[in-house]
């Protein structure tokens, strides 16, 4: 399908926005946007907002315009889904975008920018920056400057400052969970700093659940609805699959015994399920074979339609051995610490110690040019780099790596990540699924019991033993206040700060303390109060989300029956994991009943 849009026409819309922008940089003397006022303007900066239009998915890995497939998802608003069409249309001004793997949350915030200009109703230009670009180099302000300086802007501290304060920008921050582990606080501080000093700026980001940014109280969190099975068919229709198809597809779905059908909740799901089911017309019974078939299918989708033709690969592996070879790949990639893309140093690295785990091997180019070129599961970004085509097909296929392994190393991976499980927390959901047994036993129940012991003391003691175990996991819980308005009152700014936790993939205990604190300070509304209570004053905050009161402080003036209640329903939540792992380990364990019974004699 054409692209619905050209530059010129979206140059066009923004013209009102432009101008508005230009007579009030006049009028403030700001000298930056010199160049917005040639007559070529516009479609110049149509250009560079249309590029937030085009992406590649792994239905279409060649750049299309999302407006030619996109089914938008509906958002759970007051508790309800609702289609939001426009940016516009999102509630709050600051707001975290939550959705899990494959819901569609980058694609999602790209149709509201550019649906908010096609609308003909746009009040703000849209600043896209993908927060997995961002390091130790290159942070959050950095990443804000290169996009101004690509509309066309000459930008300075006078340029930004006016630009943000006059209201005319939206900062669509795509990713939050994919930024480096280094560089999240600063990250994370940078989004808020922006939030809290120009609330005139919408600012959205979107996040997997559990990150540091739902914890803030500066944006409110908004989750992606699960897809339904009412949507299927429009959503095919928008893939392009015929009625016949669909019609097919959707019965093969319903009528089938795997538990696939239980996983269709997302977009990618169901996009990975078409493509299975178009080159085996059947659905696959469990997850592992499933995507087994879905690398097979990659693999062969250039070629299934040429009778007699088998695409050579550049490595010369068979397809068995390749995807062993890019499961190696893909967890040793999250064993080096890196994430979704590689410079080329780092790819060359992470291939030589996949092949130290493989029986085979071949040149890295040709292995890279496999992958990108023939299966399209990664893909050229840049001149030296190499990215996933989507998160969750690095995180499957490493998890895949550890499903292969024998018991003893199966055991040293688990038992690690008890300890150390934080960057591999959608790897292990996935295992949840493909290596069920290993999972619960090596890893669920040992983590859950050591973190039932560590909190056990906060459950029936006293205010100083529940205090010090807070303190030990969480140490710089508490909440922040910040004045509001002018009539001498306070909101919360922000609670935590959080510390990252091995468990928290488990039960996320951060939004029970929230909910427990925020119970515990309901009470605080003004100034006075914060003066009164805690002997502090938001003026004297060093922080921008205002002055800091320590739990320690919060426990002694209202004392600890709101965060005694979290801590109970944390264990709660924690014992019911426990024996949902001794369930399923349980059942395993009776199969090898089968093996000690003897046949009868007659």
């Amino acid at each position: 399908m054409a692209d619905v849009t050209t530059a010129a026409a979206i140059g066009k819309l923004l013209t009102p926005l432009i101008k508005d922008v230009l007579a009030g940089a006049k009028r403030f003397g700001v000298r930056g946007f010199q160049r917005w006022e040639q007559k070529t303007f516009p479609t110049r900066i149509g250009n560079r907002i249309k590029s937030i239009e085009n992406v590649r998915t792994i239905w279409k890995p060649d750049a299309i315009s999302l407006l030619s497939f996109f089914h938008p998802p509906k958002l759970l608003i007051g508790g309800r889904p609702t289609i939001v069409k426009k940016l516009s249309d999102v509630p709050g001004q600051n707001v975290v975008l939550e959705g899990i793997v494959g819901q569609g949350k980058s694609i999602l915030l790209r149709s509201l920018a550019v649906q908010e200009i096609l609308s003909n109703e746009a009040k703000r230009i849209p600043l896209f920056i993908e927060l997995k670009d961002l390091g130790s180099k290159f942070d959050l302000n950095q990443a804000i400057f290169r996009r101004l300086e690509s509309y066309d802007i000459d930008i300075d501290d006078e340029t930004l400052d006016y630009l943000l304060k006059s209201g005319k920008i939206a900062l669509l921050l795509d990713g939050f969970d994919e930024i480096e582990e280094g560089v999240v606080k600063g990250a994370y501080l940078d989004i808020e700093h922006l939030a809290i000093k120009y609330p005139e700026i919408q600012v959205v980001v979107t996040s997997r659940p559990g990150r540091d940014i739902q914890k803030s109280a500066t944006f409110e969190t908004i989750k992606i609805a699960p897809l339904t099975q009412i949507e299927f068919a429009p959503f095919l229709a928008k893939l392009g699959v015929s009625s016949e198809k669909s019609v097919a597809l959707r019965a093969a779905i319903k009528d089938s015994p795997s538990k696939i059908s239980s996983l269709i909740t997302t977009p990618l799901m169901l996009t990975l399920v078409v493509m299975v089911y178009e080159a085996e017309s059947q659905i696959p019974e469990t997850l592992p074979e499933f995507f087994d078939r879905l690398f097979q299918t990659v693999f062969s989708r250039h070629d299934h339609l040429k009778a007699a033709f088998t695409r050579k690969h550049h490595s010369g592996l068979s397809e068995k051995a390749l995807q062993e070879l890019f499961e190696n790949f893909c967890f040793m990639t999250i064993q080096s610490g890196y994430g979704r893309t590689l410079e080329r140093s780092q790819f060359n690295e992470v291939y030589e110690l996949a092949i130290d785990h493989s029986d085979n091997s071949c040149d890295c180019e040709n292995f890279r040019l496999d992958i990108v070129k023939v299966a399209c599961l990664m893909l050229e970004d840049g001149i030296d780099s190499t990215t996933f085509l989507h998160k969750s097909i690095l995180e499957y296929f490493a998890a895949a790596f550890v499903r292969r392994l024998g018991e003893e190393n199966a055991i040293l991976f688990y038992s690690a990540v008890v300890d150390d499980g934080k960057e591999w927390e959608e790897v292990l959901r996935f295992l949840k699924s493909i290596d069920s047994f290993r999972y619960s036993r090596h890893y669920l129940i040992p983590a859950v019991k050591k973190e039932r012991a560590e909190i056990a003391p906060s459950l029936g003691g006293e205010e100083e033993s529940i205090l010090e175990i807070l303190k030990k996991i969480q140490p710089d819980l508490g909440v922040y206040f910040k004045e509001a308005g002018e009539a001498g009152g306070v909101v919360v700014g922000a609670y935590g700060r959080f510390s990252p936790r091995a468990v928290d993939n488990l039960v996320d205990l951060g939004s029970i303390l929230i909910s427990s604190l925020s119970e515990m300070v309901e009470g605080v509304a003004t100034v006075h109060d914060v003066e009164s209570y805690f002997h502090a004053h938001p003026k004297n905050a060093v922080d921008p989300h205002g002055v800091h009161i320590p739990l320690s402080i919060l426990i002694r003036k209202f004392g600890i029956s709101s965060i005694r209640r979290g801590m109970e329903i944390y264990d709660i939540n924690l014992s019911r994991l426990e024996q949902e792992a001794k369930d399923v380990v349980s059942k395993e364990q009776k199969k090898s009943l089968i093996f000690g019974k003897r046949k009868r004699t007659g």
